[in-house]
């Protein structure tokens, strides 16, 4: 479970109040020759998150029966030798997830009523995601990608609708459909519609009907519409699809080329470094607001302003910097904030909250080191109003 994404996050921030959340952050290394390297690493993260549930009112069992599947990967050396930067490992009652990133963490153990996400944030900086389209005379794949993952996507629900659709126009040589779900031998399900070579009017209007085809049931699928999606194909199928499609963000710049035998990593590279700047930009905007607005009442930074107002979703923009937590606890009633120098029982960390309800009132989060801070303060908002 190594996709990181809105939807996960979401997840992990719904466990609140389920019981105790824990939240473990290492760096990795890759190989086997590290293995046993990263295996002590996370067993003494592990052991650190025991400590602090024994200073709470848990059973026995139940905190056993909680820590039982994050032991039983400590002695995995397979596991520990198959690892990226950074390593996430979140635990609460009957629910555990895991994540191995291209982003180096500090060692983290937090124990609380919530998990600790900021982190995730140098990542998922204004979500960062964004799809692939790759389309060709035989084949037609769908990626998700954010800066560091991709995924083949399966598109298995799209084939029996295909075939009933065109069953009575199919050519004799076809455009391959992959389902992007491999069977056990590795093959995967595919089904053909046009044919190669340079397109006559007859096969203009074949593949725009399967152009417009695969928009519609892209609209379907896909549950966040705001991502950019790519083209990667030929010249000539770019204005086609453009004819065809209307999703509401396709990218004006494709990737260029026969994207056939291009792997998916490769064409994942490829996506990135043609959609970097896009993200770079939109973060570089929210700082150049916050210079704007400074003085005028629409930006803060100071947490004791910053953490009610993300409460009642007035962020747009929250820039935090990595690596810093602010203890202390937060009154909702009488929207109270108490500092402290030092975490206690009952405490959060101040920042990691803020972050949390900026994001689920769909605000920007940007996890950044001191220096890409807009402001000299660790914590820096731009307010709705």
């Amino acid at each position: 479970m190594d996709l990181l994404n809105r939807e996960e996050v979401e997840l992990l921030l719904q466990q609140r109040g389920r019981g105790p959340c824990i939240s473990l952050y290492m760096p990795t290394q890759k190989g086997r020759e590290k293995a046993k390297e990263n295996s002590i690493r996370f067993k003494n993260l592990l052991t650190q998150a025991e400590k602090q549930l024994e200073t709470l009112d848990i059973d026995s069992q139940e905190q056993k029966n909680m820590l039982e599947p994050a032991k039983k990967i400590i002695e995995d050396s397979h596991f520990w030798a198959n690892q990226s930067e950074g390593f996430v490992y979140f635990i609460s009652p009957g629910h555990y997830r895991y994540y191995r990133l291209p982003i180096e963490f500090d060692e983290l153990s937090v124990v609380r009523e919530f998990f600790h996400i900021k982190p995730l944030f140098t990542l998922l900086a204004a979500d960062g995601q964004f799809y692939v389209l790759a389309l060709s005379q035989k084949d037609a794949r769908l990626l998700r990608g954010t800066y560091g993952t991709v995924q083949e996507m399966d598109l298995s629900g799209l084939i029996e609708k295909f075939a009933e659709k065109f069953v009575d126009e199919l050519p004799e040589q076809y455009l391959q459909f992959h389902t992007g779900a491999p069977s056990q031998d590795g093959t995967r399900t595919a089904i053909y519609f046009g044919h190669g070579g340079e397109i006559d009017s007859i096969q203009k209007e074949r593949v725009l009907k399967y152009f417009r085809f695969i928009d519609q049931e892209l609209q379907e699928m896909l549950d966040e519409k705001s991502f950019p999606l790519l083209l990667a194909c030929v010249d000539y199928l770019v204005p086609l699809y453009r004819e065809a499609s209307s999703y509401p963000f396709l990218f004006e710049t494709n990737i260029k080329g026969n994207p056939e035998n291009i792997s998916v990593q490769d064409l994942h590279h490829k996506a990135w470094e043609i959609i970097k700047p896009y993200f770079l930009e939109k973060q570089e905007e929210a700082r150049k607001r916050y210079q704007e607005f400074k003085g005028t009442g629409k930006t803060s930074n100071n947490i004791a302003e910053i953490l009610p107002a993300s409460f009642h979703g007035r962020i747009s923009d929250l820039f935090v910097t990595v690596g810093i937590q602010k203890w202390g606890t937060y009154n909702i009633e009488n929207e109270e904030v108490k500092l402290s120098d030092s975490p206690f029982t009952g405490s959060d960390d101040l920042f990691d909250l803020a972050v949390a309800k900026t994001f689920l009132s769909s605000g920007n989060v940007y996890a950044v080191k001191s220096e890409k801070m807009p402001d000299t303060s660790p914590v820096a908002a731009v307010l709705r109003w």
